[in-house]
């Protein structure tokens, strides 16, 4: 390369002199993955080696339950322990409604509790409980190995699930319940093997003694029936944990708030299981802890889902008058009941795509309502990255909206009342403006408004009657294409006007240009011309079928005038 032509200069020996260095350029080339670094970022890849390592587990815990129990123990174990497993689930599941996770992720939640937890599980008790046996005797190890190895370990294990998702799919979780659900799941699924183990042990001992199924059922009244939230209970603690870090902008706090989840799930799995076997002492935590605990979990679930759907009512209406929703889309997505007959409709006309774009477009504007309401009630203001998170979830709502446009514009909300806490300087009404009854029997007296509002009523003079908005809000951004007054047109275009549904009866619907008189229009000659004639006021034809009557066809003879001779 020459140093004194630049670097298009073509290739040649180069001269000793340092300035031709100048324009010596190196370009390395495209460094090649290590096939680890290449698997790591192939998703598929990563889906299949993990599917095969959660059916590893599975495999290994069933050949491991059946050298214990037996094939046939390990069979009736699976089958009672399957009955409670579903209604748990979808009792946790129920309480996300609003805004659901990922069906992927709560079933690796699961499958990680009933097959990797469940294995770690199985393998560090029993080597602890060898090891304290040599050291202590069978009695203090087997009650050592329940208060203290076996909470540790299994809480660890469960909690590992919602570690593992919150490292890798972070932008899924948004708020306290995030945390919560798989938390719960992973322990639904850990609490599902656990039973196999439970149940298929008493049915082989009930076997061997001859009892048939009698303390089987027992422990299956225990486990199955009486205490099915034990296991989501204690590890919902850690859940909550992280749910609660998302909230928290100390860095101290985001830390503290998972540890401190998991010794509260550490404690109540100790004292559940050291009390299992001292009777009454037993029913004392189970009524007296445990269940006040679940009922204030359960609680405490509903009232933030009650916050959600409050949030978008309260919340999007700014996006209305921004021009991003239509007028009754916050009331449509603040009901589940709306919602689940608005996915009804994306089934029966979408299929299960538009369902899934509905749920998605649900969860987006569920989301950006709590984003708002979070920021509006924060003391220090709108995160950082709140107003990145804000527009990414606009213009995913609005991107969503020209597959979903028949659905949205055609479910309207259901009427429902709402109590509204009186703003602030509102008092009691003051005294009737034309005195008691039977002063002033026909009437106020002279000079008073008849239909005023009473004295008393409404604001002081000067006061906002809703108060100011609070600290840090700012009204959303308008959309670029707002009309100053009523918003955009949707991107989908102008509504269809909704028409009823003829009865199959009168084939299909008319259009409604050329029909005079009545909706249904004249009626037409038939075949053997048969000339109608109007005879009263215009009206649906003989034959017009209602909803909830029997279809018939017309008659044969001339419903409407006499046969004309050629």
């Amino acid at each position: 390369m020459d140093a004194e032509r630049g670097p298009d200069a073509p290739a040649g020996p180069v001269p000793p002199d340092r300035a031709a260095y100048e324009f010596a350029l190196y370009e390395p080339g495209p460094a090649e993955k290590s096939g680890v670094r290449a698997l790591a970022a192939n998703q598929t890849a990563r889906i299949s080696v993990l599917v095969l390592a959660l059916l590893g587990c599975a495999v290994t815990v069933a050949v491991m339950l059946g050298d214990t129990i037996g094939a046939q123990g390990l069979l009736v174990g699976a089958l009672l322990a399957l009955v409670p497993a579903p209604l748990v689930v979808s009792a946790i599941v129920w309480l996300g409604r609003v805004r659901p996770m990922p069906w992927k992720s709560l079933l690796f939640a699961f499958a990680w509790g009933s097959c990797a937890g469940a294995l770690v599980a199985l393998l560090a008790n029993s080597w602890s409980f060898d090891k304290l046996m040599d050291l202590k005797g069978e009695e203090d190890a087997e009650l050592l190995g329940l208060t203290i190895v076996a909470p540790v370990v299994e809480e660890c294990v469960k909690g590992l699930a919602v570690l593992l998702l919150f490292v890798t799919i972070r932008s899924s979780f948004k708020g306290v319940l995030d945390g919560l659900i798989p938390a719960a799941v992973s322990a639904a699924g850990f609490a599902f093997t656990e039973n196999i183990l439970y149940f298929g042990r008493e049915f082989a001992a009930s076997e061997d003694s001859g009892n048939g199924l009698g303390t089987t059922w027992g422990t299956f009244i225990a486990r199955g029936i009486m205490s099915p939230f034990a296991h989501p209970l204690f590890t919902s603690m850690i859940g909550l944990g992280f749910g609660l870090s998302l909230l928290a902008r100390s860095r101290q706090a985001r830390i503290l708030l998972p540890l401190g989840g998991y010794l509260c799930a550490v404690g109540l799995h100790a004292a559940w299981n050291g009390s299992a076997s001292q009777g009454l002492a037993f029913l004392g935590v189970y009524f007296l802890v445990m269940m006040p605990i679940l009922g204030a979990l359960v609680w405490y679930a509903v009232i933030v889902r009650r916050d959600q759907l409050r949030a978008v009512e309260d919340e999007l209406p700014g996006y209305v008058a921004a021009g991003w929703f239509r007028p009754h889309e916050p009331l449509l997505l603040s009901s589940m009941a709306d919602r689940s007959r608005a996915l009804r409709t994306a089934r029966t006309t979408l299929g299960p795509a538009g369902v899934a774009r509905l749920r998605a477009y649900q969860a987006d504007a569920t989301l950006l309502a709590e984003l708002r309401r979070r920021a509006g009630r924060s003391r220090r203001g709108p995160m950082p990255e709140y107003p990145q998170q804000e527009r990414e979830l606009l213009d995913r709502v609005w991107a969503a909206k020209p597959s979903l446009g028949h659905v949205i514009d055609h479910t309207m909300p259901s009427p429902r009342w709402r109590y509204i806490k009186p703003p602030p300087g509102w008092g009691p009404p003051g005294p009737m403006p034309y005195g008691p009854p039977g002063v002033a029997p026909y009437g106020p007296p002279a000079g008073a408004a008849p239909y005023g509002a009473p004295i008393g009523w409404g604001p002081p003079a000067g006061t906002a009657p809703f108060g100011p908005p609070p600290p840090g809000w700012v009204p959303p951004a308008r959309h670029p294409a707002a009309h100053p007054a009523w918003g955009p047109a949707p991107p989908y275009g102008a509504p269809v006007p909704w028409q009823p549904p003829r009865h199959a009866a009168n084939g299909a619907r008319a259009e409604p240009t050329g029909q005079s008189g009545s909706p249904w229009g004249p009626p037409q000659a038939s075949a053997d011309d048969v000339v109608p004639a109007r005879t009263g006021p215009p009206g649906p034809p003989i034959w017009y079928a209602r909803p909830g009557d029997a279809p018939h066809p017309p008659p044969d003879g001339p419903p409407y005038g006499e046969r004309r001779e050629a």
